[in-house]
């Protein structure tokens, strides 16, 4: 199931885990090591190598209670399956790592419109090809969508690549909803008929809010599904970290959870290079280990989310702009600015249209992913950010209605 490289990674020795180190006053029949070349003169606490490069067991055990009280595992989550790097940007590119060979035409399959820095994240220094599925706004979380990616998987293969892995954004970047258990149970189905990898990258879990003007969606994990006579359990990961959820991207903190042994060797010997901080563990691990604070943080993090949401979607009605208007998760909104592209322009070439209405938008003073980043089947779209102050959001979108007028 890994990659020949990842395979090998995973007979890699490496540091990690509680050290039984020599102290003459704590542990003195520890072992005595003169292995790392540190300065021990001086306190030790968070300047030294510590535990190994892939997190200490502090953090692991506290994000594991962490998940195990919030994701709702159907099997509680355990430190051993936990690894720490610096970021999940890294992360998503040890998986491309350890599921593809780019010299076998593999690939990571995804739905489109998805998060556009996947690109980067998993081809940049893997030499591995993305194979993107258009799946659309719509019935990107019906179970219809399984049937999609079946032909998705099987058109590649037709071209000779080679789907490894699945990866999911749930809740979604940047449709900002969450896929219901029935739908992911059929894409463990799928994964399971394919003898794939399933990875779902969970890094808004807790930023899901509720609505008082409809049914708001609730997140599932995918280790919230019992997977016994589905799929088997080494063949799905999860991905989290402290950046969104917890308002901390600047923490670098990001994890993989897996219950696959020889996944979790491979990961650990590759993200040595990318060793997050011990500074930046020994913050999360505090963090992590106070559930009262982490709940009131939550807590006010989703009111904050949803008095920004509406905020932006009044400014939207105001403007006549059209969004996508379902869900409850995440910092964004999916514009819809099709009906604004100026295809005259271009020749009716509807992505030059959106990359020059982009380019128009950025001149006026604004930023937004387009569609075109993040593969969606259709040009026309933009993603805006909501979790902005207020007088930002307000004159962000005074700027685009102010482009759009002139179109």
């Amino acid at each position: 199931m890994l990659s020949a490289r990842g395979a090998r990674w995973a007979k890699t020795d490496f540091a990690h885990g509680e050290q039984d180190i020599y102290c003459a006053a704590k542990n003195p029949e520890g072992t005595v090591s003169f292995e790392n070349a540190e300065n021990n003169d001086f306190d030790k606490l968070c300047c030294t190598y510590g535990e190994g490069f892939t997190g200490t067991f502090r953090l692991r055990n506290a994000m594991a209670r962490h998940l195990n009280a919030h994701f709702k595992p159907v099997q509680n989550i355990d430190a051993d399956q936990i690894t720490f790097a610096a970021g999940v940007t890294d992360l998503n590119e040890a998986c491309a790592l350890i599921t593809c060979d780019a010299a076998r035409h593999d690939a990571i399959m995804l739905g489109g419109p998805v998060y556009g820095s996947f690109y980067r994240d998993l081809t940049m220094r893997t030499g591995i090809t993305l194979e993107y599925v258009p799946i659309g706004d719509a019935n990107q979380f019906l179970p219809a969508c399984v049937t999609a990616f079946d032909a998705g998987f099987e058109a590649a293969k037709a071209r000779g690549i080679n789907i490894k892995a699945l990866l999911i954004c749930n809740p979604h970047n940047p449709l900002g909803q969450c896929y219901p258990r029935e739908t992911l149970v059929g894409l463990l189905h799928l994964c399971a008929s394919k003898g794939i990898h399933l990875i779902s990258d969970e890094i808004y879990a807790l930023s899901v809010y509720s609505r008082y003007d409809r049914e708001p969606e609730k997140f599932t994990s995918i280790r919230a599904i019992d997977p016994a006579g589905i799929i088997d359990p080494n063949q799905v990961h999860v991905l989290y970290g402290m950046s969104k959820d917890f308002t901390a991207s600047g923490m670098r903190l990001g994890c993989i959870i897996s219950q696959n042994q020889d996944f979790t060797k491979a990961t650990r010997a590759v993200c040595r290079f990318s060793s997050p901080s011990q500074f930046s563990m020994h913050l999360a691990a505090k963090l992590l280990e106070d559930q009262i604070f982490v709940l009131q943080f939550i807590e006010k993090s989703h009111r904050l989310l949803l008095q920004n949401r509406l905020l932006a979607e009044d400014l939207l009605a105001r403007a006549s702009i059209n969004y996508h208007q379902e869900g409850n998760a995440g910092f964004f909104i999916w514009l819809d600015l099709s009906t604004h592209l100026p295809l005259s322009e271009v020749g009716g070439d509807g992505w030059a249209a959106e990359r020059l209405l982009s380019k128009r938008l950025e001149q006026s003073g604004v930023i937004m992913p387009t569609g075109e980043e993040y593969h969606a089947p259709n040009p026309g779209k933009f993603r805006i950010l909501f979790s902005v102050e207020e007088n930002t959001l307000k004159e962000g979108i005074k700027r685009i209605s102010r482009v759009l007028a002139r179109t």
